[in-house]
């Protein structure tokens, strides 16, 4: 009886261990290589385990003997996309509750999204949805997330109120307000404390309270992201303390305004825009020079706000023409109603028909750029070996339509494939 139950203790002890996941081929397929802008067909894609194996232009030698083997010729291969802007915990005991917000994760996954930012919500929540998604416990983008500060006043908005039950209005540390008096290396270390993967300015920031904040994260090599004005900062204050990205096309226009608005209420009245105005064309030329990315979510003014919209299509065209990188955010929910829709692939076609950016520099906006910017370019955003395998594979050219990124095949997380 005793060999009987060590046999039965040790199957048991199995069945609750991890299985070793299974080698899969990619056959035949076109990579499309956004880093070089060309198309490499009749590639074999090897996924070991959650990574490229390699990439060859023949079938490899030595296969495991168990490797799925998918035929995929007529087929194109991209890296997972990013949506750069979303919310998902705003208010987790009520519109943004767990069953409601895994549903949306799922659908920005099965879509072919396979990371996000969240630009500001309860990190408790946050943090939890994190752990899952990065394990593989449920189906998810990889999730990265924001801390955010902004001046005494914003902390009126009922949006923090419920992004932070159980702390005082502009206390918890991932919903900090601050002051002159604020000690802004505490600050920032507790912003990080919290599991942020950044800050995020808001509104109500004077230049003054921006800068010490950015000084601070700065020096500690904390990224800072925020709207382009966090009025009543300018987008020039903001630029000139090296911030790492800026939301929101149409709050750069402020750049080129005679009136500075006194209230974060204002961000979105009408503004005069000239681009070709000097100072504006040299606040876009500090941006290309330092990096400092540009999110512009113009999807979500489309309807909304015609005259933000307008705005925000003529500043990002002369943003891209001026070199300042790009990056794909929504500022949009997925909608548990309408599984087949994501709205990153929205926001990308209006960079490319309203704004005129070519379809390969649109996808590296939704791939490269966003990797780069959360410093995680040395394992996604790219098909290359030994990378992550979060790729997505589609049954037509997105180079020659990005309509042709809602044709999915199938969509590989950390080499698991989701169907």
């Amino acid at each position: 009886m005793g060999t009987i139950k060590k046999i039965l203790i040790t199957l048991a002890t199995l069945a609750h261990l991890p299985c070793i996941a299974q080698d899969t081929l990619l056959e035949n397929i076109t990579i499309v290589d956004v880093e070089h802008n060309q198309l490499l067909p009749g590639q074999f894609v090897l996924i070991h385990g959650a990574t490229i194996g390699s990439i060859t232009s023949k079938r490899p030698e030595g296969l495991a003997a168990d490797t799925q083997t998918l035929n995929l010729a007529n087929h194109y291969l991209v890296p997972g996309l990013f949506d750069m802007h979303v919310h998902l915990a705003t208010d987790p005991s009520e519109t943004d509750a767990l069953p409601i917000v895994k549903k949306k994760l799922e659908i920005l996954l099965k879509n072919g999204v396979t990371t996000v930012r969240d630009m500001a919500g309860d990190v408790r929540q946050l943090a939890y949805l994190a752990r899952q998604a990065s394990l593989g416990e449920i189906p998810s983008p990889d999730i990265h997330y924001s801390a955010l500060i902004g001046g005494a006043s914003f902390f009126d908005d009922p949006r923090t109120k419920v992004s932070s039950k159980g702390f005082s209005s502009g206390r918890a540390p991932w919903m900090l307000a601050v002051t002159p008096d604020s000690d802004f290396d505490l600050v920032v270390a507790e912003a990080r404390g919290s599991g942020a993967s950044g800050i995020k300015l808001y509104a109500d920031l004077t230049a003054e309270l921006a800068s010490s904040v950015l000084n601070s994260a700065n020096k500690l090599g904390f990224p800072v992201w925020g709207h382009a004005a966090v009025i009543p900062a300018m987008p020039q204050d903001l630029v000139s303390n090296n911030i790492t990205s800026v939301s929101h096309a149409p709050l750069l226009a402020w750049a080129s305004a005679n009136d500075t608005p006194t209230s974060g209420k204002q961000r979105y009245d009408k503004v005069e825009l000239n681009v070709s105005l000097p100072a504006f064309q040299q606040l876009l030329g500090k941006m290309a020079a330092k990096r400092i990315y540009l999110e512009p979510t113009l999807k979500v003014f489309e309807k909304r706000r015609p005259a933000a919209f307008a705005n925000g299509v003529m500043v990002t065209k002369a943003a891209f023409e001026a070199g300042v990188p790009i990056l794909v955010g929504t500022d949009l929910s997925a909608d548990i109603n309408r599984p087949a829709y994501v709205p990153v692939i929205d926001e990308m076609l209006l960079l490319h028909s309203h704004v005129g950016i070519p379809s390969n520099d649109v996808l590296m906006a939704a791939t490269i750029h966003p990797a780069r910017m959360l410093g995680i370019d040395h394992e996604v955003g790219e098909i290359k070996q030994g990378f992550r395998a979060n790729l997505l594979v589609l049954d037509a050219n997105p180079l020659e339509d990005l309509n042709n990124l809602k044709k999915v095949t199938v969509v590989f997380k950390n080499g698991k494939r989701i169907d």
